[in-house]
């Protein structure tokens, strides 16, 4: 058993120092911009179906392996109920780092990683039509909301794969959470523009975006970086 523990420790030694000996070759960065991105969402298309609107369009542009980008859309909502009518109108934006977490993709396809800053104004309200106790007549109630305000953070994970030349497509998933609602009178609000359900705390999102690239200049898929020696990495 000793014997045992005894090639263990040294397995485990000799993986130690092989790890210790193994460093990559410094990469020259590169920051100076070389592409730039718009997209537009498809997923709100779908509810053009229901008389709503919801547009969002993205821009980012590149530094080295990571992005910037910025969001922006704007949503027209409506319902209709027994008794109610409810509208909500509003504008909302992104922005945010992300980074490419395959940057050696000879395809120029991409898995990045963000976190964005996010903000939604808007302004809603409910007209309700209630019938009196005689059933001759019918009352009308209104409340609204002129200047809402919400603020929350998102995490974002998204791929984009390019289809041909300079052609995109690519989904994010996101997760929006941190939510922080200003201006609610009497009524209260169904939902946020850009954001969801207003009730919910955290909620996640999908897009789904047709992504055209714009090139600045020529900007070669860096290789990996070499494995070298201890003493070359010092020279």
């Amino acid at each position: 058993m000793k014997i045992f523990k005894y090639i263990i420790s040294l397995a485990a030694l000799l993986s130690v120092a092989q790890a210790e000996a193994q460093v990559y070759e410094k990469r020259v960065r590169d920051w100076k911009p070389s592409e730039f991105f718009i997209a537009a969402d498809v997923v709100g298309l779908g509810r053009l179906a229901s008389g709503d609107v919801q547009t969002e369009f993205q821009a980012k542009i590149d530094f080295d392996f990571y992005y910037l980008a910025v969001d922006a859309g704007r949503t027209v909502l409506s319902s209709s109920g027994d008794g109610f009518d409810y509208s909500s109108t509003g504008n909302f934006f992104r922005v945010g780092p992300q980074i490419n977490l395959i940057p050696y993709n000879k395809n120029r396809n991409v898995i990045c990683f963000g976190l964005m800053y996010a903000q939604s104004d808007f302004s809603d309200k409910i007209d309700y039509s209630l019938t009196a106790e005689d059933f001759w007549s019918e009352k009308q109630l209104a409340f609204s909301n002129d200047d809402l305000q919400a603020r929350w953070l998102e995490a974002t994970m998204g791929l984009n794969v390019r289809i041909a030349g300079p052609l995109y497509m690519g989904y994010t998933i996101r997760f929006k959470l941190a939510k922080d609602l200003d201006g609610v009178d009497t009524l209260e609000p169904f939902e946020i523009p850009g954001y969801g359900e207003a009730s919910k705390t955290s909620v996640f999102g999908f897009n789904y975006y047709v992504i055209y690239r714009f090139g600045f200049r020529k900007k070669p898929v860096p290789a990996k970086p070499r494995m070298i020696s201890p003493k070359q990495s010092e020279n």
